[in-house]
């Protein structure tokens, strides 16, 4: 949800500069124009304004939930989460490309602070949940977008469910080691 929903006197002085009114309330009605102004536009064009300029707010928001959750989210392989930040998808594409070359004895810190060996397989499996993860999360988003633009209330649409479990989520329903 967002913060602070558009007005139309937000709207007048971002699109309409020439315009100048003040409002004594949140109507159209009560929109008044200040000597010299130009005219108003019609409440339909402001209206469109407004719903257009949530509908971006709310997207915004969606689409920081979703870096959100892609970055620090994790990546579920087995009874392990591992980190999911940029840092850390890049060690693990090294991993992935070391393939066989892979020098034994590497241990890997988990989420949990839990250390696991490392090894070819498991470097393919992160790599393969983290990919998964990224296609779970952007169709959500989508999901949520597509949802929040057809609402017609779009800035208080719910977007908090329907996401795939971060670690946090999941260490708080007790099912992570």
């Amino acid at each position: 949800m967002i913060d602070v929903i558009p007005t139309y006197t937000a709207i007048l002085a971002e699109y309409y500069p020439n315009v100048q009114a003040s409002a004594n309330g949140s109507t159209y009605d009560d929109l008044q124009l200040l000597p010299g102004s130009q005219p108003l536009p019609s409440k339909d064009e402001l209206d469109a304004k407004v719903a257009s300029e949530t509908i971006e707010q709310m997207w915004n928001a969606i689409k920081a939930e979703r870096d959100d959750r892609t970055q620090n989210g994790g990546s579920h392989v087995g009874t392990y989460w591992f980190h999911s930040d940029q840092p850390s998808r890049t060690q693990q594409i090294a991993l992935v490309i070391l393939g066989a070359n892979l020098p034994s004895g590497i241990m890997w810190k988990t989420m949990s602070g839990a250390f696991v060996p490392m090894t070819p397989t498991l470097a393919q499996q992160i790599f393969g949940a983290a990919v998964q993860l990224d296609q779970a999360v952007f169709a959500a988003a989508e999901t949520h977008r597509a949802r929040m633009a057809a609402s017609p209330t779009p800035w208080s649409y719910d977007f908090s469910g329907g996401w795939p479990k971060t670690y946090e989520e999941a260490k708080a329903l007790g099912e992570t080691p």
